[in-house]
């Protein structure tokens, strides 16, 4: 009899000690799981939401097809009709990608702009000429959305002059490098009309991405702020009392490359 008792205590230890031990199994097994999913968010975390594993650095240059418009192109120059005037530029470029379709561009450039237009004078009459400006170009930030290699961006800019200058012809019928348009403080309006120092506008672009960082891009650019300045008008009796509306324009051909290579969640 006591040794029946002492064997159904032991097997009833036995089946306890088993069942716990299945028990602890489950548990860690859960845990694994659990640990496996939480490794699995944050990858898609990153892939969809990190901020700093997209920041791409870049630098970029090429060729600008400029132009002005605006219905008193005819009160600075001769003519109403102007020509588009090749240009140049380069600077460099920043993408913050913030998930897999969306980021934010930066941009800073030095480019030159400017447009062919007609000038005449008592001596040589009508003749074509060119109208060239230098800017610092700054894109503060440009909402981008990616579609697998492609960019599709958009947003302000504003550009400081830095220099202006109009060919024009002297007594003998040539060419020579007026700098007066750029203006200063001594220019008087009614004998100069020089320019502002401040251009302001909207711009869009599209971007193509390669694997191995280089990049191509083409970009409108339409300004808003009138380019020549007309401030004191009322002072020198004008009869013309109002801004003069003459804004800038241009397209532009990119070639760049990303230093860190390609990104983009891909």
């Amino acid at each position: 009899m006591r040794y029946s008792i002492i064997s159904i205590l032991l097997l009833t230890g036995i089946n306890a000690f088993a069942q716990q031990t299945k028990m602890g199994n489950s548990a860690l097994h859960s845990q694994d799981y659990n640990f496996k999913d939480s490794l699995d968010y944050e990858e898609e975390f990153r892939n969809n939401y990190a901020l700093f594993d997209r920041v791409n650095f870049g630098c970029k240059i090429g060729y600008n097809h400029s132009n002005v418009y605006g219905s008193e192109v005819d009160y600075i120059f001769a003519s109403r009709k102007t020509q588009w005037l090749p240009g140049w530029h380069a600077g460099v470029q920043v993408n913050t990608q913030l998930n897999r379709h969306f980021g934010l561009k930066y941009e800073l450039l030095f480019s030159t702009r400017g447009a062919s237009v007609s000038l005449t004078d008592s001596i040589n009459g009508l003749y074509s000429s060119k109208f060239r400006t230098y800017y610092l170009d700054l894109f503060p930030i440009s909402p981008t959305f990616y579609v697998k290699r492609f960019q599709l961006y958009t947003g302000p800019y504003v550009s400081l002059l830095k220099a202006a200058n109009l060919q024009k012809k002297d007594e003998r019928g040539n060419f020579f490098t007026d700098k007066s348009i750029f203006g200063d403080g001594s220019n008087r309006e009614d004998e100069v009309k020089y320019l502002q120092k401040f251009d302001f506008g909207i711009h869009a672009g599209l971007e193509y991405q390669l694997p191995f960082g280089l990049f191509i891009g083409v970009k409108y650019t339409h300004g808003l702020t009138d380019i020549f300045q007309y401030a004191n008008s009322y002072t020198f009796e004008d009869e013309k009392t109002d801004k003069i509306k003459i804004f800038n324009r241009f397209f532009v051909l990119s070639i760049g490359y990303y230093f860190d290579g390609y990104n983009n969640g891909l």
